[in-house]
């Protein structure tokens, strides 16, 4: 029997346990608004089944780790805290990796102060920390994960606020975005370099991969060479489903990026990627009782199989 293990990534949107809200001082979950969406989060973990999970807006983190602990996930891990304001809302999320496997280390990671230097970006930081995670899988040995969720398109509040227009506002927010990307692409390909580890990069990246925000992630010729699991399928659909919905508009923000280790056309690779799923019925066939507070984001989740 073959070897097969399954990575998944999912924005919880609003992971905020009453009665401390997120965002804003109103936006409170009642305790049965909270025992849904927990409960929600819980079938599709189970119905997915995956060996590691990264997730992203996380504010109530201990409410996160006893809840995966109760499903299997003895390994945790956190990428900083939120900040609590007024002892009563949350503001900064964080992302998180839940895992069955041990993880040997892990880090919130910062970009490189001499590259920001060089760059002309002396106060840039990550609008999120991203988290690196070293798990030791079966059948493959250690590898490196690394959870992000990039800035959103939301305009930049230091540009509205300081008399700039929302359209600068927004164009701000997305030059973020792309720094953001390249910044962490350039530690994960440092890092690799010196460790040759698998590399996993998943979570809620706010754009489309072929955006020119965030193309450079995936570009041929790099050292590094990353590609998103959807291409790594030989049997994927023609028609990619949305992972996530504003209104009725969706679009495609979660991604699951793998390193040459799981692309079957490398000869040497150590696994290939046998599906996407794409977990998505409480988004378009929602059922109120069950999905009123679920998330706006689909779980994505990638099997991979190793070798014989």
């Amino acid at each position: 029997m073959k070897t097969i293990l399954r990575f998944s990534t999912l924005n919880l949107q609003n992971f905020a346990a009453p009665p401390l809200a997120s965002y804003e001082f109103d936006n409170i979950y009642s305790q049965a608004q909270w025992l849904q969406k927990t409960n929600w989060l819980r079938r599709v973990i189970l119905a997915n089944s995956p060996d590691v999970l990264m997730l992203q807006e996380v504010f109530s983190v201990n409410e996160l780790k006893q809840l995966l602990l109760e499903l299997g996930y003895g390994y945790f891990a956190v990428a900083g805290a939120p900040v609590l304001v007024d002892n009563h809302f949350y503001q900064q999320p964080v992302v998180a990796l839940a895992s069955r496997f041990p993880i040997r280390q892990q880090a919130a990671l910062s970009p490189d102060p001499e590259l920001l230097k060089a760059l002309g970006l002396a106060d840039f930081q990550f609008s999120r920390p991203p988290l690196w995670a070293e798990v030791l899988l079966p059948g493959i040995g250690a590898c490196d994960f690394y959870t992000v969720h990039l800035k959103s398109r939301r305009a930049l509040t230091a540009v509205t606020d300081g008399g700039g227009s929302e359209t600068l506002g927004r164009f701000a927010a997305s030059a973020q975005r792309a720094y953001e990307a390249a910044l962490l692409l350039e530690l994960i390909s440092k890092q690799q370099k010196q460790s040759g580890r698998p590399v996993v990069l998943a979570g809620d990246f706010n754009d489309a991969l072929t955006s020119d925000w965030l193309s450079h992630l995936t570009a041929p010729g790099q050292l590094l060479q990353l590609q998103d699991a959807w291409l790594l399928w030989q049997n994927a659909p023609a028609q990619r489903p949305a992972s996530h919905y504003y209104g009725a508009t969706g679009s495609t923000l979660d991604y699951c990026l793998l390193s040459a280790d799981f692309d079957h056309n490398n000869p040497v690779c150590l696994a290939s990627v046998t599906e996407v799923l794409i977990s998505d019925s409480h988004l378009v066939r929602p059922d109120y009782q069950q999905d009123a507070y679920s998330s706006d984001h689909a779980m994505v989740t990638v099997t991979v199989q190793l070798r014989a």
